[in-house]
């Protein structure tokens, strides 16, 4: 088989072909074929869903090879699942109008269980648990490996006038459906390419000493190795090289606690637009300067971030400029979920990414990527125990204010949620964890000493998750993000101990 035929896609196989009712056989490790035949899968799929407009994942009997194996792509990279079984389902069932490759043109009303947890081998043959798959991607997985089974859809159909014309198909249940995202793949795939070379490719690396002590196998992905410090950068530029691109001519208007703002006033820097960032009459002192640096004509108003936040959006409305709100505007989730397209893009195996959650951007750019590029890595979020409202309000479904946000994380200080974040957010959170201050130091001054790096309070809270939180993560393959380094000199000594 040459290089050409490697890659070519495999012709599909149609319900009247005796294959498909063989049981697959399992995949032996190691197999010197494998590499070859899942480029070959991955065209097949790649190739069908060109042509006809659907296609998530395909088992690998219906393109003729006999083997258990489910190929998948859910709109980022595509992936597969050898040997996959389902280790637990629920009891709750829901019904859907399923579809197939190998049946054309028709649906089939079906039961399935609402959801289930997968076991299964990676490409290096790494063993990975997919838990809790939500209603649309548990059905997508039953069908599949009913495939593997020799059991096509039409052998469950389920009541009278249960096969259709697939034209005549009916509306799926809202839980069936695959949810609808504000966030594009293709846009944070695009973004990864296109976002400036200064906040691109940051250091990510196995840390050894920081592993140890934390007892997991620990990635840091290093987002203070940029012009500003932070992670915010990223998103700043997709958002402000959209609205200059559409003609606009600004005064940009924002609110920050430092980070967001030295963010838009470099971007609105470079596009040639003026800026003016409301902050808190508290804000770090470094952080007030910086954005001054960059640009930036800077208004103290408030006791803390959402106040000078409600005071920048009433400047705004009359007439001051145009307001964009971290957390509100799509472009800048999407570039911060660029920071997920790097760190997985080298096929790390992980079990979790722990990302801070504060106005909730990064952590919906990441998620949004995460759960279609490596759906089995579990998103975890962290919060300050002292600024609990976005926790509040993943937990809940809900907006849920807090009167005050009190934590030396100014960064995640949030205490009015942004609706338009939790809605991303929505479905892409494994889990919310709470951390102390006590834990955040605690973590600043490990990554101080193992890492050689100074980050501020919010900057380290995921490693303070994982200080908190051990036995949640002992012995796991985690990633974290170090997401701000902007430390006022006056906190040096008494947070770092110097």
């Amino acid at each position: 088989m040459d290089t050409h035929d490697d890659d070519a896609p495999l012709p599909i196989l149609t319900d009247d072909d005796p294959r498909l009712a063989r049981v697959a056989a399992p995949v032996v490790l190691p197999d010197p074929t494998l590499p070859a035949t899942l480029r070959r899968l991955h065209a097949t799929l790649a190739d069908f869903r060109a042509r006809h407009g659907f296609g998530r994942a395909m088992a690998a009997p219906q393109a003729g090879i006999g083997k258990r194996i489910v190929v998948a792509n859910l709109g980022a990279t595509p992936f597969a699942l050898l040997n996959p079984r389902v280790v637990w389902r629920s009891d709750e069932t829901i019904e859907v109008w399923d579809d197939c490759l190998s049946v054309p043109g028709r649906c089939v009303r079906v039961r399935r269980h609402r959801s289930i947890d997968l076991d299964y081998e990676d490409e290096l043959g790494r063993t990975r648990r997919w838990r809790d798959l939500p209603p649309d991607l548990s059905e997508l997985m039953q069908h599949e490996l009913d495939h593997l089974d020799g059991v096509m859809m039409t052998s469950r159909a389920e009541g009278p006038d249960a096969i259709r014309p697939l034209a005549e198909r009916p509306p799926q249940t809202p839980e069936a459906a695959p949810p609808a995202r504000r966030l594009s793949l293709a846009r944070i795939d695009a973004a990864a390419r296109a976002i400036p070379a200064g906040y691109r490719d940051t250091p990510q690396y196995d840390c050894g000493p920081l592993s140890e002590a934390l007892g997991c196998r620990l990635t840091i992905k290093i987002e203070t190795a940029n012009p500003i410090r932070s992670f915010k950068g990223r998103g700043a530029a997709v958002l402000v090289r959209a609205l200059a691109a559409a003609g606009e001519r600004g005064p940009i208007v924002c609110a920050s606690a430092g980070n967001w703002g030295q963010a838009v006033a470099v971007a609105c820097r470079d596009a040639g637009l003026p800026v003016v960032v409301y902050a808190s009459v508290n804000a770090n002192p470094l952080k007030v300067a910086r954005m001054r640096a960059f640009g930036a004509q800077v208004r103290q108003q408030g006791d803390d971030f959402d106040a000078a936040k409600a005071a920048a959006r009433a400047f705004a409305a009359a007439g001051g400029g145009r307001w964009v709100e971290d957390g509100r505007e799509a472009e800048v989730a999407e570039g911060h979920g660029t920071i997920a397209v790097e760190l997985l893009a080298r096929g790390d195996a992980f079990d979790a990414i722990v990302v801070p959650l504060g106005n909730g951007a990064m952590l919906a750019g990441i998620a949004r990527w995460t759960k279609a590029a490596s759906p089995a890595t579990r998103v975890v979020a962290v919060c300050a125990r002292g600024a609990p409202s976005m926790a509040d309000s993943l937990r809940e479904g809900r907006v849920v204010e807090t009167a005050r946000a009190d934590t030396i994380a100014d960064g995640i200080a949030v205490r009015v949620p942004v609706p338009e974040a939790l809605e991303d957010l929505a479905g892409l959170v494994d889990e919310v964890l709470l951390v102390d201050d006590d834990r955040i130091v605690d973590a600043m001054r490990l990554v101080h000493a193992h890492a050689g790096l100074v980050l501020e309070p919010s900057g380290a809270v995921g490693v303070a998750a994982l200080l908190q939180h051990r036995a949640r993560f002992e012995g796991a393959s985690v990633a974290t993000v170090l997401c701000g380094g902007n430390l006022a000199e006056a906190d040096r000594a008494s947070l770092l101990g110097e």
